[in-house]
């Protein structure tokens, strides 16, 4: 099974019985923004303002075909990784720790605030959500989510903006859940055709001397071998870099939905990542 592949929508979302999914039309997405996009990835907390405003243009832009048919989550970026490392959040749960485990929620929610008051100046409806508020996690994978408010904002219309942060953990108190796993949670439960990760490099990059190449399908053949060659990143990070991404839509292409790595460095490149059938990346 291919990590971009096709699938067949059916059945309708609870708040809507009148819906029919089986309409391409009806099929829905779920962008990530990497957070070396939109931030300065090696500073502490610094949004990057002008590459947000792009990304909130190119959406509303689109914003007729997209209104009920879009999340968007947001990688940590400088926030997400900033606060965890200045905090020491990421390693065993001290006392101490405990006592600065507000730090990344805090810091999070401030980062889907800009985002969410740059997307509202673009003229988008939206809402920012708070990972530990609807997701219990146990060994660090989804045990319990609650995510009947996301699908009513869904709904009413309201562009949902969600990020990954500190979640309490039934075996290890509290775990970083990273934002690559966040699209995970809604398939099932929404008609999802494709997730879209959009990074700071042209793909998944096959490490061939002096001529990198973009490796532009993952199947089950070739997966273990494209793990390989999905390395950390080069920039402060505490979620496993390229290779996470590739795990998480290798899990959610075994369950008939569509994933895709691209470019995101120019942010009109999010329309060909959405609707082309054999986007770049």
């Amino acid at each position: 099974m291919s990590a971009l592949m096709k699938i067949d929508t059916h059945g309708c979302l609870p708040y809507n019985p009148a819906c029919n999914f089986t309409n391409e039309r009806s099929a829905m997405f779920i962008v990530k923004l990497g957070g070396a996009l939109i931030s300065y990835k090696d500073e502490y907390c610094t949004p990057n303002i002008s590459m947000i405003h792009e990304f909130a243009r190119v959406i509303y832009s689109r914003w007729t075909e997209l209104q009920h048919r879009l999340i968007v989550v947001l990688g940590g970026g400088s926030y997400g990784n900033g606060v965890t490392l200045r905090y020491n959040l990421k390693g065993p749960s001290q006392d101490r720790t405990l006592v600065d485990l507000s730090m990344l929620t805090v810091k999070m929610f401030e980062w889907m605030s800009v985002v969410t008051g740059i997307f509202r100046e673009e003229g988008i409806p939206c809402c920012p959500f708070q990972a530990g508020s609807y997701l219990v996690s146990r060994d660090g994978k989804p045990q319990s989510f609650f995510i009947e408010p996301i699908k009513h904002a869904l709904s009413l219309g309201v562009l949902p903006i969600l990020s990954g942060d500190i979640v309490f953990d039934s075996e290890r108190k509290f775990v970083i859940f990273s934002s690559d796993g966040i699209p995970e949670l809604f398939v099932g439960s929404l008609p999802l055709k494709r997730v879209v990760m959009l990074t700071n490099v042209p793909g998944v990059m096959a490490s061939s001397p002096g001529d990198p190449k973009v490796i532009e399908r993952v199947t089950r053949e070739n997966c273990e071998d494209v793990l390989n060659h999905a390395g950390p990143s080069s920039q402060q990070d505490v979620s496993g870099g390229m290779k996470n991404k590739v795990k998480a839509l290798l899990r959610i292409a075994e369950l008939g939905v569509e994933g895709v790595i691209s470019d995101g460095r120019k942010p009109a490149a999010l329309l060909s990542a959405l609707f082309d059938p054999a986007p770049l990346g």
